[in-house]
Protein backbone atom coordinates (compact mmCIF):
# COMPACT_ATOMS: atom_id res chain seq x y z
CA UNK A 1 0.00 0.00 0.00
CA UNK A 2 2.62 2.60 0.78
CA UNK A 3 3.99 1.72 -2.71
CA UNK A 4 0.85 3.11 -4.17
CA UNK A 5 0.63 5.76 -2.37
CA UNK A 6 4.09 7.22 -2.99
CA UNK A 7 3.59 6.67 -7.25
CA UNK A 8 0.70 8.45 -6.70
CA UNK A 9 1.76 11.07 -4.72
CA UNK A 10 4.56 11.47 -7.38
CA UNK A 11 2.09 11.38 -10.27
CA UNK A 12 -0.04 14.08 -8.53
CA UNK A 13 3.62 16.15 -8.49
CA UNK A 14 4.05 15.47 -12.07
CA UNK A 15 0.62 16.56 -12.99
CA UNK A 16 0.63 19.65 -10.78
CA UNK A 17 4.12 20.80 -12.06
CA UNK A 18 2.70 20.10 -15.59
CA UNK A 19 0.08 22.60 -15.01
CA UNK A 20 2.01 25.18 -13.46
CA UNK A 21 4.04 25.28 -16.85
CA UNK A 22 1.06 24.88 -18.83
CA UNK A 23 -0.40 28.08 -16.91
CA UNK A 24 2.76 29.76 -17.18
CA UNK A 25 2.78 29.21 -20.91
CA UNK A 26 -0.62 30.49 -21.30
CA UNK A 27 -0.19 33.72 -19.37
CA UNK A 28 3.79 34.51 -21.60
CA UNK A 29 1.38 34.21 -24.63
CA UNK A 30 -1.49 35.90 -23.74
CA UNK A 31 0.64 38.93 -22.77
CA UNK A 32 2.83 38.75 -25.97
CA UNK A 33 -0.91 38.74 -27.63
CA UNK A 34 -1.96 41.60 -26.32
CA UNK A 35 1.56 43.33 -26.54
CA UNK A 36 1.39 42.78 -30.54
CA UNK A 37 -2.28 43.77 -30.36
CA UNK A 38 -1.13 47.40 -29.02
CA UNK A 39 1.59 47.75 -31.71
CA UNK A 40 -0.31 46.80 -34.68
CA UNK A 41 -2.66 49.51 -32.96
CA UNK A 42 0.70 52.13 -32.95
CA UNK A 43 1.61 50.85 -36.32
CA UNK A 44 -1.31 51.33 -38.01
CA UNK A 45 -2.27 55.01 -36.68
CA UNK A 46 1.81 56.02 -37.51
CA UNK A 47 1.92 54.62 -41.13
CA UNK A 48 -0.78 57.57 -42.23
CA UNK A 49 2.34 59.92 -41.80
CA UNK A 50 3.47 58.09 -44.73
CA UNK A 51 1.26 59.74 -46.93
CA UNK A 52 1.57 63.08 -45.62
CA UNK A 53 2.23 66.06 -46.52
CA UNK A 54 -0.40 65.68 -49.13
CA UNK A 55 1.92 66.84 -51.96
CA UNK A 56 -0.88 68.52 -54.25
CA UNK A 57 -0.01 70.54 -57.71
CA UNK A 58 2.60 72.36 -56.04
CA UNK A 59 5.11 69.43 -57.23
CA UNK A 60 5.37 67.74 -60.18
CA UNK A 61 7.02 65.99 -62.90
CA UNK A 62 9.78 63.09 -62.82
CA UNK A 63 10.59 63.58 -58.93
CA UNK A 64 7.24 63.98 -57.98
CA UNK A 65 5.94 61.40 -59.31
CA UNK A 66 8.43 58.33 -58.43
CA UNK A 67 8.48 60.33 -54.37
CA UNK A 68 4.69 59.65 -54.81
CA UNK A 69 5.53 55.87 -56.23
CA UNK A 70 7.89 55.49 -53.85
CA UNK A 71 5.59 56.39 -51.06
CA UNK A 72 2.74 54.73 -52.16
CA UNK A 73 4.93 51.93 -52.16
CA UNK A 74 6.23 51.94 -48.20
CA UNK A 75 2.53 52.50 -47.24
CA UNK A 76 1.30 49.34 -49.16
CA UNK A 77 4.03 47.61 -47.49
CA UNK A 78 3.32 48.89 -43.53
CA UNK A 79 -0.16 48.51 -44.58
CA UNK A 80 0.16 44.58 -45.75
CA UNK A 81 2.35 44.09 -42.18
CA UNK A 82 0.09 46.26 -39.72
CA UNK A 83 -3.01 44.33 -40.95
CA UNK A 84 -1.88 40.81 -42.25
CA UNK A 85 1.38 39.85 -40.75
CA UNK A 86 0.21 41.32 -37.19
CA UNK A 87 -3.18 39.65 -37.05
CA UNK A 88 -1.43 35.92 -38.84
CA UNK A 89 1.25 36.22 -35.62
CA UNK A 90 -1.90 36.72 -33.53
CA UNK A 91 -4.12 33.88 -34.74
CA UNK A 92 -0.99 31.27 -34.69
CA UNK A 93 -0.52 32.81 -30.47
CA UNK A 94 -4.34 32.42 -30.40
CA UNK A 95 -3.96 28.66 -31.81
CA UNK A 96 -1.58 27.96 -29.75
CA UNK A 97 -3.37 29.12 -26.59
CA UNK A 98 -5.98 27.12 -27.68
CA UNK A 99 -3.40 23.84 -27.68
CA UNK A 100 -2.15 24.38 -24.34
CA UNK A 101 -5.58 24.81 -23.17
CA UNK A 102 -7.11 21.64 -24.60
CA UNK A 103 -3.62 20.13 -22.10
CA UNK A 104 -4.58 21.95 -19.58
CA UNK A 105 -8.48 20.11 -20.16
CA UNK A 106 -6.86 17.21 -20.02
CA UNK A 107 -4.03 17.25 -17.04
CA UNK A 108 -7.58 18.65 -15.21
CA UNK A 109 -9.39 15.07 -15.95
CA UNK A 110 -6.08 13.45 -15.20
CA UNK A 111 -5.97 15.03 -12.33
CA UNK A 112 -9.63 14.85 -10.87
CA UNK A 113 -8.57 10.40 -11.89
CA UNK A 114 -5.49 10.75 -8.96
CA UNK A 115 -7.42 12.40 -6.62
CA UNK A 116 -10.11 9.35 -6.69
CA UNK A 117 -7.26 7.20 -6.94
CA UNK A 118 -6.37 8.68 -3.52
CA UNK A 119 -9.72 8.24 -2.01
CA UNK A 120 -9.30 4.69 -3.33
CA UNK A 121 -6.05 4.34 -1.19
CA UNK A 122 -7.93 5.21 2.06
CA UNK A 123 -10.29 2.79 1.54
CA UNK A 124 -7.19 -0.02 2.30
CA UNK A 125 -6.77 -3.64 0.82
CA UNK A 126 -10.28 -4.08 -0.89
CA UNK A 127 -9.37 -1.03 -3.84
CA UNK A 128 -6.15 -2.11 -4.58
CA UNK A 129 -6.72 -3.70 -7.85
CA UNK A 130 -9.03 -0.78 -8.57
CA UNK A 131 -6.44 1.33 -7.66
CA UNK A 132 -3.94 -0.02 -9.49
CA UNK A 133 -5.93 0.58 -12.96
CA UNK A 134 -6.42 3.96 -12.37
CA UNK A 135 -2.70 4.52 -11.83
CA UNK A 136 -2.02 2.61 -14.88
CA UNK A 137 -4.87 5.28 -16.32
CA UNK A 138 -3.13 8.00 -15.35
CA UNK A 139 0.42 6.82 -16.10
CA UNK A 140 -0.97 6.25 -19.85
CA UNK A 141 -2.33 9.85 -19.85
CA UNK A 142 0.86 11.55 -19.19
CA UNK A 143 2.61 9.58 -21.81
Amino acid sequence: MMSLSNTLYSLQNMISSQSNDIDEKIDRLRKAKNDISHEQNLLLQEIKRIKQPDLGNEWTGKRANDFDKEREEAYNVMQKIGETDYSDYQRLIENKINSLEIEQSFLNITKAIAYEAGQLVEKGEDAVDELANKINDIQRRLL
